[in-house]
């Protein structure tokens, strides 16, 4: 087995977090039906594009999977009669262009598996769930501690993680079991692996939740935990329980409950705690946000520190692209703890990169918090670091003040030496991979704005045609003017008529001028060409 522990690939794994793209480039008609050609881009790279064939009924399908979710999103109708015709297929593609646009611009959305299914059927099979449960009732059945009571569908955000109700044997207590793939970046082999695991199920630390059992499988890991009846701080925050579905939860929650000032200082100060105990033990913890801390008797503790060993993405991962000068795996942490706070005093998800806009509805203190953390202007000058947030009036007041259980935070946490090394390699690949990644996007971003000013330069050309256009149209129209004037200037000049008899006079000689189709054309020349312009009046602009 040795011999093929040195082939470990993750270059072939999705990642889950990568922002999908979709374009309705045509429209075909198959056997008495209409299929849409989607063409779908993942991440900025153009060379991850496939093409996808999907019908109305699809689109209808999906919109339906979606419904739980309680987001208006515009689904053109459907029509029985007259759904052939050319015109209506082109107002249905455009129509349909912007349905899947509104889909993909909610992030909650873009990273369900209906959506990526949709739009990428190869790796993202319906019956992703069913294979779960067939690996964990097979590992079970071979472990013997916990009894697998069934499946608890759908409470978190990521694709390939599954959660079952499972009974342990000894003690006949619940508990909750976490099954996740491997992520794109695991970069330890089998054999480390497992001593971290080992070592992490002997954690102790006041605000670290406790793992009951961990162990690696050939394509992912599981893990047990105490069930927490009252869910994560997200679920505080919303008002709802652990165990309903994901979409219905979070994505537009009918109750908001945002703590108090207080109350984000305490459970703050304590994530803060156990942010630097991991820190210090050389293990980021790389995806903190609302849902992987959860408040027990009056006390946070953090979740999912084994995501980062799993090489699992971040959900802040697309966010944490487009942040410049990030500082590697812990200035990544200190963007989600601020994003944490962020979520915790708003009861609502920070919707921006940063955070620059000042808050008349927050303290003083937390604001100065949340800048340091989420604005541009500190990510521009390097950003914080935990030491720095600690030692903030906004926390160090929470301890004078006592609100923070006076407990041991030193906790233990103890990995073998040869074990730190490959830690310390395998979190510099991570923030490697990060850093590539961000390059590919700021080009990205700039091969967009280079478009845009092509575009814009190429309607200054059509702008500079049409305008000489218009002048070589009024040199024209003034040389025709100009010979006009000198043909009624030689006119002018001509043998007057002979004068008329006195007994002809007066209003015979009125009366006549008109008469004449001659003279009135070369009044009105004459007018026309010694018209002036700049004798008009200016009138003052609207």
């Amino acid at each position: 087995m040795a011999i093929f522990e040195k082939s470990l690939q993750t270059k072939g794994i999705v990642d889950d977090t990568e922002k999908l793209l979709c374009i309705l480039e045509n429209a075909q008609n198959i056997n008495k039906h209409t299929e849409y050609v989607l063409r779908v881009q993942r991440g900025p790279s153009k060379e991850n594009r496939w093409v996808v064939s999907r019908r109305y009924r699809d689109f209808a399908a999906l919109h339906a999977s979606l419904h739980q979710a309680n987001i208006d999103l515009p689904l053109p109708p459907k029509k029985l009669i007259g759904n052939m015709q050319p015109s209506f297929i082109a107002e249905r593609q455009i129509a349909l262009q912007n349905y899947i646009n509104e889909v993909l611009k909610h992030q909650i959305l873009a990273l369900s598996l209906p959506v990526r299914s949709f739009l990428d059927p190869n790796n993202y099979p319906l019956d992703i769930a069913e294979q779960a449960l067939q690996t964990m009732s097979i590992a079970l059945r071979g472990d013997g501690r916990y009894e697998l009571k069934g499946p608890v569908q759908n409470i978190g955000w990521r694709v390939r993680k599954h959660y079952f109700l499972v009974t342990d044997t000894d003690s006949k207590a619940n508990c909750l079991l976490a099954w996740q793939s491997y992520g794109p970046d695991r970069h330890l082999q089998s054999k480390d692996l497992q001593a971290a695991f080992k070592s992490l199920q002997d954690i102790s630390h006041p605000y670290i939740d406790e793992i009951l059992t961990i162990h690696n499988l050939e394509s992912g890991a599981y893990v047990v935990r105490r069930i927490h009846e009252n869910g994560s701080i997200r679920d505080l925050l919303y008002g709802t329980d652990y165990n309903k579905s994901y979409l219905s939860k979070y994505r537009n929650p009918k109750v908001r409950k945002p703590f108090t000032t207080g109350q984000v200082a305490h459970y703050g100060y304590e994530i803060l705690q156990a942010l630097k105990f991991l820190h210090e033990k050389g293990l980021p913890h790389g995806h903190l946000h609302a849902g992987n801390v959860t408040i027990e008797n009056q006390r946070a503790l953090l979740m999912d520190i084994e995501n980062i060993l799993m090489g699992v993405p971040c959900v802040h991962r697309e966010q944490l692209l487009s942040v410049r000068r990030l500082g590697g795996a812990p200035a990544a942490d200190v963007y989600g703890f601020g994003r944490t706070l962020y979520e915790m005093a708003f009861a609502s998800p920070l919707p921006d990169v940063y955070y620059d806009a000042y808050s008349e509805d927050v303290a003083e203190d937390l604001e100065s918090v949340l800048q340091l953390c989420l604005s541009s202007t500190s990510f521009k000058y390097g950003g914080t670091s935990l030491e720095q947030l600690l030692h903030h009036p906004f926390f160090t007041r929470v301890t004078l003040n006592g609100l923070t259980p006076r407990c041991n935070t030193k906790g233990h946490l103890k990995f073998p030496i040869a074990l730190k090394n490959e830690l310390k390699d395998a979190v510099d690949k991570i923030e490697a991979r990060l850093r590539s990644e961000q390059k590919l996007v700021r080009s990205a971003k700039r091969e967009v704005r280079i478009q845009e000013i092509l575009n814009s330069e190429e309607e200054l050309k059509k702008q500079r045609r049409r305008a000489r256009k218009r002048e070589s149209v009024w040199k024209s129209s003034s040389s025709l003017a100009d010979t006009v004037r000198s043909h009624s200037g030689s006119t002018a000049s001509s043998p007057t008529p002979p004068a008329l008899s006195a007994d002809t006079s007066g209003t015979s000689s009125c009366a006549a001028l008109p008469t004449s189709p001659a003279a009135g054309r070369t009044a009105l020349l004459d007018a026309i060409c010694a018209f002036d312009k700049t004798r008009l009046a200016r009138v003052a602009p609207p």
